[in-house]
């Protein structure tokens, strides 16, 4: 692509961005997950569609539903309300503690869809009552928990080991729903008292309601959505899609800026652990659907190592890096306006050994064409061949090459 062509057109769509930031809402409440943008609530929808724009380009999935859950008001009414009577209610002696980690067989009851379950969470100033429920399902699905309180009563999903690992948590209200796109098998959900503090069974902020709702999950996430899910990969090509992946609001220096802008969308995140010592060549010019970019951080959130554009033919983008023995680097690929599917290729360009260090070209042996390359470096600054590490390479880096001489697989000479 033409570089001021591009520059313009990158221009034209980030001046769109900021002309449609205000989500377009519908009449589809901001708790609940639906296949339009936006939600019914304005001030909520433009709230969740700022941090994350998937809910206003894509859906409102069930990621965008359990956000407005946490920061929107009108997903966490507490007031007053009427606590709908429950078709079952639970059969534990009320203030009789139960374990809160792993429940025992018993102590669990079997969801329903559609089907109302009460019970009432009582607390303590060291302790509070826990309510195991599970459901089994064939397939995949989206499961809601809506929840009627008028006390500090939370809802958990969680999968059905021990300790269990937390797919979604929500907030009390009535109502309130929490959501989560569920694995086959079985799942548990928990409800418990938010508070430990004497609230005791004959008080009504104990009292709760639930009911179960099924669903199709709705567009997939990406797994490696964000910096800190981010995938491994090693040296060599890896395949992806970033047509669903949400735009992080990760930094990237003003230095990047090849001509058209900083604009970075629908990134996916994958770490690199090197296990040679050198610089490696991250790129993305196999054939790209779309105008990619990249990006190379030595940690989340910051320290930014490497970064590229249009650096290849067909929008791709190749950049740089350099890493230890065992220091990991976090790729983040995208694009400046779309994703698509995409094959982020990592080679070396110039490593040593992690256990052989005076291979200096990776042969497997060393031999003279290593002591050549420690010559041609002689006097220089070259961490690689700086071998004795006194910040230059000397005769003594000479030395150590030429006591290793021979296969590898030999431990060098001190």
């Amino acid at each position: 692509m033409n570089r001021h062509i591009a520059c313009i057109l990158k221009s034209l769509w980030v001046l769109t961005q900021l002309l449609t930031s205000t989500s377009q809402a519908q009449d589809t409440p901001c708790c609940v997950a639906h296949a339009g943008v936006g939600c019914m609530n304005q001030e909520c929808s433009d709230t969740i569609c700022q941090l994350d724009p998937f809910c206003c380009s894509l859906a409102w999935d069930e990621r965008c539903a359990m956000e407005a859950g946490v920061l929107c008001d009108s997903c966490r009414a507490t007031s007053a309300c009427e606590v709908p009577l429950a078709d079952v209610q639970e059969l534990t002696m009320c203030e009789l503690d139960v374990p809160v980690v792993c429940a025992a067989q018993e102590d669990i009851r079997t969801l329903i869809p559609d089907l109302k379950f009460g019970g009432r969470a009582w607390s303590t100033q060291t302790s509070r009552d826990v309510d195991w429920f599970e459901i089994y399902l064939d397939s995949p699905q989206l499961l809601s928990i809506e929840l009627w309180t008028q006390g500090s009563i939370g809802v958990v999903i969680l999968d059905d080991q021990c300790p269990p690992t937390t797919l979604a948590e929500g907030v009390d209200g009535c109502s309130s729903i929490t959501q989560a796109c569920v694995p086959a098998g079985i799942t548990r959900v928990v409800v418990r008292s938010l508070l430990f503090e004497n609230i005791s069974c004959e008080d009504d902020r104990s009292l709760y309601t639930i009911r179960t709702s099924l669903s199709p999950c709705t567009l997939d996430r990406l797994v490696n959505d964000r910096c800190d899910m981010a995938l491994p990969i090693g040296v060599g090509e890896t395949y992806t899609d970033t047509t669903n992946a949400t735009t992080e609001p990760t930094w990237i220096a003003s230095s990047c800026d090849e001509g058209a802008g900083l604009a970075f969308t629908h990134d996916a995140w994958f770490n690199f652990t090197a296990n040679s010592s050198g610089i490696f060549q991250v790129n993305t010019c196999l054939a790209p659907t779309f105008d990619s970019r990249l990006a190379v951080y030595m940690n989340c959130g910051g320290d930014l190592l490497a970064c590229s554009d249009d650096a290849c033919e067909d929008n791709g983008a190749s950049c740089e890096f350099q890493l230890n023995c065992g220091a990991t680097a976090f790729i983040r690929v995208g694009g400046w306006g779309s994703g698509g599917p995409i094959t982020l290729s990592i080679t070396p360009v110039s490593t040593i050994s992690c256990t052989c260090p005076a291979d200096l070209d990776g042969s497997g042996e060393v031999d003279s064409s290593d002591v050549a390359l420690c010559l041609m470096e002689l006097g220089s600054q070259s961490s690689f061949i700086d071998l004795d590490g006194d910040g230059e390479v000397s005769s003594g880096d000479l030395a150590l090459i030429l006591l290793s001489t021979g296969a590898c697989n030999s431990e060098p000479m001190n």
